[in-house]
């Protein structure tokens, strides 16, 4: 409030007046001092003292308020911040450990890195050592393949002929070899009947044990236990193929004429043969005998061991082909038992 609201203007004020003024009416001499407007003006000023008193009490209690819970969240930060530095210094520690521990592991890992580059360094090496050695390997490969492949060549030439050979043959003798199954032989023989030369006769013999045996036998033969017995007394398989052929010729009733199939009672019996006179060479039997047909067809012997011979060798033929054929006619045959 401007001091012009409590003060009235300032009058200039003379003692002798006062004093004159006092005795010319017989009173004692007084000077106005405007008391009330200045009481008024000091009770004004103490009700603002104490508004104001008032006003700041308030303001510090709520400051102090403020202030006490500032100081409980500082607390409860500070005591938050030594919980996280605690946590801290514990995940620094950990930290440090880890950090000690990868750095040995990154020293083992150096070491180990060393020695790997040292054993691929050795690896390569021995690549290079083995791959010039697979290159030679390689010629060399090759090299072997052009000779089997010449080789093979030179087999399916021998088996074609020895094919060819074999089925004229078997067609000279009338004389054929089936493997049916394992350990079973199956022996056609044909050339018997002059009246039907295609006309089949067969016998089927077991190899698997030690004594033969004749399971089948087409047509019925009566000596045939006998010429088992025999077989198996003596193991002359040959002798037991030539009884065989024998005994189916016997079957067959003479023919009233000569025929060419009357001198084949059975394969590797000495074939009639005449001395020319006055030279030294052999003549063929006549031209209706066996004899006459195999010179015609084949330029070997027309025995039964060398028919086995010629199956045998068109079996090992087949077998060195990877078996290009179904087997030999005598496979799984043991003569021996």
């Amino acid at each position: 409030m401007p001091p012009s609201n409590y003060l009235a203007a300032p009058r200039p004020v003379s003692l002798q007046a006062i004093l004159d003024e006092s005795a010319a009416n017989g009173t004692a001499p007084s000077i106005d001092l405007q008391w009330e407007p200045f009481q008024r003006h000091i009770e004004a000023f103490l009700t603002a003292i104490d508004e104001y008193t008032l006003a700041a009490r308030t303001e510090l209690a709520a400051r102090a308020s403020d202030h006490t819970a500032f100081m409980r969240e500082l607390q409860a930060k500070k005591e938050e911040t030594e919980i996280q530095i605690q946590f801290e210094r514990e995940r620094e520690g950990e930290m440090l450990a880890t950090l000690e521990s990868e750095r040995h592991a990154m020293s083992d890992l150096n070491t180990s890195l060393s020695n790997l580059k040292s054993q691929l360094q050795k690896v390569q090496d021995q690549s290079s050592t083995l791959e010039s050695e697979l290159n030679n390997l390689r010629k060399e490969v090759k090299l072997e393949q052009s000779k089997k492949e010449r080789q093979g060549k030179v087999l399916d030439e021998m088996r074609d002929r020895d094919e060819i050979e074999l089925r004229e043959l078997e067609e000279a003798v009338g004389w054929k070899v089936e493997g049916i199954k394992e350990d079973l032989l199956l022996m056609r023989f044909t050339l018997l009947d002059p009246n039907d030369p295609a006309r089949e006769f067969s016998i089927l013999i077991d190899v698997s044990k030690q004594d033969y045996s004749v399971p089948n036998c087409d047509p019925s033969l009566p000596s045939l236990p006998e010429l088992v017995r025999q077989l198996n007394s003596e193991r002359d398989f040959y002798t037991f193929i030539k009884r065989v052929r024998k005994a189916f010729r016997g079957l067959i009733p003479n023919p009233t004429q000569p025929s060419k199939f009357d001198d084949l009672s059975g394969p590797g019996q000495a074939q009639a043969q005449t001395q020319t006179q006055g030279q030294g060479v052999r003549t063929p039997a006549p031209a209706g005998g066996s004899k006459f047909l195999l010179s015609q067809s084949v330029s070997r012997s027309t025995s039964s061991s060398q028919l086995l011979s010629a199956q045998a060798q068109n079996q090992n033929h087949n077998q060195n082909k990877d078996q290009v054929t179904d087997g030999s006619a005598l496979e799984g045959l043991t003569l021996g038992k």
